[in-house]
């Protein structure tokens, strides 16, 4: 009988086209950077920071229901969506007409009269990406992944290539913006095609409250959720010169890695809690997205805190070694994200605890980041934020263990967790060694390479030996992809 497989098979094609759509958003900055003049490319950063605030927080976690509500296969998938599809329309309105008449206020905000030009498509963009939010996870919490993953990839690379074409043709910024609003608009109609293609649309009133007591608490949430992770930022920058917060700002330079891999593996998991018989199954599904998430970013964090020294003038110069504290700090906080805690609260249900959970983060980072930073500085400031941050994973991680039925001897997998650590910081042995004499040289990068090879071999050559059963070989198949995996092979 052929194995089903674990979480990261099931997720694999949601990080394959989250993948490729995070390499094209990485390409269109270098793209727009050289085609327009520093100022037009700052107006851009402006216009989409407005846009993207406002979408991240006025979905108000009606989209990400849909994760909780239809792999129930209750058979009223069309009521939950139709409801959330209703609501973000209403809410995406609702944006559009608060940006257009805001816009001079957002222009004299950021002291650009030339970004109130662009108000009309700003609020248009605003909107239909609202409205379009469920296109990819609608099909992903119906099980369509593989679906999604192309919707995920083929949106960003019409985007870019819209993006690009009007610059190139001569049309300028305004041109630029228009097609944004014209692929937000196709968006919307993929997402129409979808929706009718699974039936006409059914609203069920109790329903619908329902789904609103379920996602306007996680929706409040995030209102808190995006100033708490900024808010260090803002303290930094309030308080220091622009050189120096320069300094500040690369050294808080995140990989995009983490939202690559947590983000699908996080939306899987729900899926699969969500679905029939996922309760009985709930510790193991944890434990297998738990397990997953770790093979990568314990290493991950390991590798770049001993290579800190060559990874930032790699990427930025020499002129920016000052940040190299301030990101070993800042990276010392990605193996929480090896704990799904989100994903699982919102499959139970506990929307309203993630949103108390979340009040209280915010109110833990002003108090840390403050602090730190009039004690210590910038390192103090980014010290705080990262401590606040481990407070609360770890008070999650307790609630969500009580959540599960388990002990702490329980909550985790322990020793698997414990094989991956110790080949993470065994690893980091060459690492060391070879940044400690290239460093300062003239040629980071190449130096940054062969640190990379040499802990992703050691890494591997420590897995291989860790006790288990079977070939050196499934032994690392097995801790990095799972025991799903090897049995399908």
């Amino acid at each position: 009988m052929k194995s089903p497989g674990g979480i990261l098979k099931q997720a694999g094609p949601l990080m394959l086209g989250r993948g490729g759509a995070t390499v094209l958003g990485f390409v269109l900055p270098l793209i727009l950077a050289r085609l327009l003049p520093q100022a037009q490319f700052g107006t851009y950063k402006q216009v989409w920071l407005v846009v993207s605030t406002g979408y991240f927080m006025l979905q108000l976690g009606l989209a990400g229901s849909l994760y909780y509500f239809i792999p129930r296969k209750d058979g009223r998938a069309q009521q939950w969506l139709t409801q959330s599809l209703l609501s973000l329309t209403i809410l995406g309105v609702t944006c559009a007409a608060l940006l257009y008449p805001a816009r001079f206020a957002i222009a004299r905000q950021f002291a650009n009269p030339e970004l109130a030009d662009y108000g009309l498509p700003m609020a248009l963009t605003a909107m239909l990406m609202i409205i379009s939010a469920p296109l990819e996870i609608h099909l992903t919490a119906e099980g369509r992944v593989r679906t999604a993953a192309w919707v995920i990839f083929l949106s960003d690379a019409v985007r870019v290539g819209a993006s690009v074409a009007p610059l190139l043709l001569g049309m300028g910024l305004r041109g630029f913006f228009w097609a944004y609003v014209a692929h937000s608009g196709a968006r919307c109609v993929v997402q129409c095609v979808f929706f009718f293609r699974s039936g006409r649309p059914r609203i069920d009133w109790t329903l619908w409250k329902e789904q609103l007591a379920y996602a306007l608490p996680f929706g409040a949430a995030v209102l808190l959720d995006i100033p708490q992770r900024t808010f260090h930022q803002w303290a930094v920058g309030f308080c220091v010169e622009p050189a120096a917060f320069a300094i500040y700002a690369q050294g808080c330079f995140q990989l995009p890695i983490v939202n690559l891999l947590y983000a699908p593996i996080s939306d899987i998991l729900q899926v699969k809690l969500a679905e029939p018989g996922g309760h009985e199954r709930r510790l193991h599904l944890f434990h297998d997205a738990n397990l997953r998430l770790a093979a990568v970013f314990f290493p991950f964090t390991a590798g770049l805190v001993a290579a800190a020294s060559l990874f930032v003038p790699a990427l930025f110069t020499h002129t920016y070694d000052a940040s190299v504290p301030i990101f070993r700090v800042a990276i010392l906080g990605t193996p929480f994200a090896a704990l799904p805690l989100d994903g699982v609260l919102r499959a139970l249900g506990r929307t309203r605890l993630l949103f108390r959970i979340f009040f209280w983060r915010l109110l833990l980072t002003v108090a840390a980041v403050l602090l730190g930073l009039k004690l210590f500085g910038m390192i103090g400031a980014i010290t705080g934020h990262a401590l606040a941050e481990s407070c609360v994973r770890v008070a999650m991680l307790d609630r969500t263990r009580r959540e599960l039925g388990a002990s702490w001897r329980e909550a985790l997998p322990w020793g698997q967790l414990a094989v991956i650590a110790s080949a993470s910081l065994v690893a980091c042995v060459p690492v060391l060694a070879i940044a400690r004499m290239t460093s300062a040289g003239p040629r980071p990068f190449l130096a940054l390479c062969a640190a990379g090879a040499a802990y992703g071999a050691v890494y591997l050559a420590a897995l291989a030996v860790a006790p288990g059963e079977g070939s050196a070989l499934s032994r690392i198949r097995r801790i990095l992809l799972g025991p799903g995996v090897t049995a399908a092979a």
